[in-house]
């Protein structure tokens, strides 16, 4: 088959059933998905205020100009228009390697890139150059990488006069606006717009599933150094960001099958993800979940994210804020995550790893703020660790704070937290809240926001006035959690409850703190 034709046109995109199913069956080939029906959402709830526009990156300060030479492109690969195929099949890493690749501005069809691979200490640079460039496709993905693609960077930092200078635009066929798939590894994306339309796919997918024949399983090969920032993400059909697989692990247990599954009990199993940073990223109105990440056995951190708008397709197996998935563990800290559409949304869902901490992140408005699943140390062979949720304010949940299974859990310590304004601070799969580990009096839990004393509640201000019940109340957490949601220090004195702090001094914060 032609690779460019398999590449970018056929992608199959079946990411509606992405965690119950994977998208290729037992012959390899990939599978279509559903239909294209619209998705009727509800309309917003007048009493959630809208929120604040978030804070963007500051435009890069000199134009990368449009000319061959040093300090500049190293070649062109776009003109101004039409589509950008570039293949590396059979080239030599020292082809690409320091190179930056110049893109024109103009408007294209796709940007594809196959088997294009650089150095680790000389990745190859994809940018575009004196002003904006906009991908859109009828057929399939507006931006992919694959065939083992591998040490790139895609950059839309060419242009002083645009945050974004590359725009993924529309998608065809559900398949996602930016998909990066076949073995493509060790890849840095940067301030590049996802435009959806909400007729396309996920706004970033990052990952490889295996194919029943057992290429790219675990053990042949491993997704490394996947760095996503400051990107703006937008009206996409399904997820934000897909990262990793959705059904990572090798030995059952703890009510889960771990592996693709291939039919007839033949389970394959999925490549391990190793170092993620999901940073300073903004996605809004989002269909599925806004945040996937799975298979990250180490080295995941998910920080200083704004999530808006998401699960408005009403799929409750696909609507979190952000969704640790199997297999996954690291840090998930001052993310802000907000739905005036409550619909079947969780702001956290958590099916990953013990020693995960769980800190600073501010979750307004999901029907259930933070859903504990399980653990799934016991299906990557180790032993099972607490998980720490610790410092986050969560506010207006419409049925429930938190959540959790803890027939499928380990110990969860929640300590430090505020949760106010839900009809239910807490509950539990059958009443059993025997894995909620909350030390009395840590964590200020009420079905009242008022009671939380925040400076204005309204005006999405969960800063803690002097006067609050969850001032210098808390235990500190020296080494674990030392600055808030906005960087604020915690140290030199009692701590504070919630994601932040009642009056101390700020520190030097990513763009996105609130």
């Amino acid at each position: 088959m032609n690779p460019r034709s398999s590449f970018s046109g056929v992608f199959a995109a079946c990411w509606l059933g992405l965690s119950i199913m994977g998208c290729q069956g037992a012959g390899d080939e990939p599978r279509a998905p559903g239909g294209d029906e619209e998705v009727e959402v509800p309309s917003p709830r007048p009493e959630v205020p809208e929120t604040p526009e978030p804070e963007t990156p500051a435009p890069v300060a000199v134009t990368l100009p449009c000319e061959v030479r040093a300090g500049a492109c190293s070649e062109f690969i776009g003109t101004g228009q039409g589509d950008i195929w570039v293949d590396g099949r059979n080239l030599p890493p020292s082809r690409y390697a320091g190179k930056t690749l110049c893109i024109k501005p103009g408007n294209y069809g796709y940007l594809a890139l196959y088997g294009v691979v650089a150095t680790p200490s000389q990745p190859a640079i994809v940018t575009n150059c004196g002003g904006q460039a906009v991908f859109t496709s009828t057929s399939g993905s507006p931006v992919s990488m694959g065939g083992g693609s591998r040490f790139l960077r895609l950059t839309g930092t060419g242009s002083a006069d645009h945050v974004y200078g590359l725009v993924a635009g529309r998608s065809g066929g559900n398949q996602a606006h930016v998909d990066l798939r076949e073995g493509t590894s060790d890849v840095e994306i940067d301030h590049i717009e996802v435009r959806g339309d909400g007729k396309g796919g996920v706004g970033i997918a990052f990952r490889t599933y295996p194919t029943c024949s057992g290429t790219w399983k675990r053990g042949t090969w491993t997704q490394n150094n996947t760095r996503i920032h400051d990107t703006w993400v937008h009206d996409t059909r399904y997820e934000g960001m897909y990262i990793g697989p959705s059904h990572h692990g090798w030995k059952a247990g703890n009510g889960y099958a771990p592996g693709f599954d291939c039919g007839g009990g033949v389970r394959v199993e999925e490549a391990d993800v190793i170092g993620v940073e999901v940073v300073d990223n903004v996605l809004e109105n989002l269909g599925n979940d806004g945040i996937q990440v799975g298979g990250a056995l180490s080295g995941m951190s998910v920080r200083r994210n704004r999530v808006r708008d998401y699960g408005l397709n009403n799929d409750s197996n696909h609507s979190g804020g952000i969704t640790v998935n199997p297999g996954s563990g690291g840090v998930i800290d001052g993310n802000w995550i907000e739905t005036a559409r409550p619909n079947s949304t969780s702001g956290i869902v958590f099916q990953g790893l013990g020693g995960s901490l769980v800190s600073n992140n501010v979750i307004v408005g999901a029907r259930t703020g933070t859903y504990f699943l399980r653990n799934t140390d016991v299906n990557v062979d180790r032993a099972e660790t607490d998980i720490l949720f610790h410092h986050n304010t969560v506010v207006a949940s419409t049925v429930e704070g938190a959540y959790f299974f803890c027939n499928l859990l380990g110990d969860v310590r929640f300590t430090n937290n505020i949760i106010a304004g839900a009809p239910t601070t807490h509950a539990a799969n059958g009443n059993d809240l025997s894995c909620f580990k909350s030390p009395a009096p840590y964590n200020l839990l009420s079905t009242q926001i008022s009671a939380a004393g925040f400076v204005d509640a309204a005006a999405r201000d969960f800063h803690l006035l002097p006067s609050s019940p969850a001032v210098d109340v808390g235990v500190a957490l020296g080494g674990v959690v030392d600055v808030d949601h906005a960087g604020a220090s915690r140290a030199g004195g009692p701590y504070d409850l919630g994601a932040f702090v009642a009056s101390k001094t700020p520190v030097t914060g990513g763009s996105l703190r609130q």
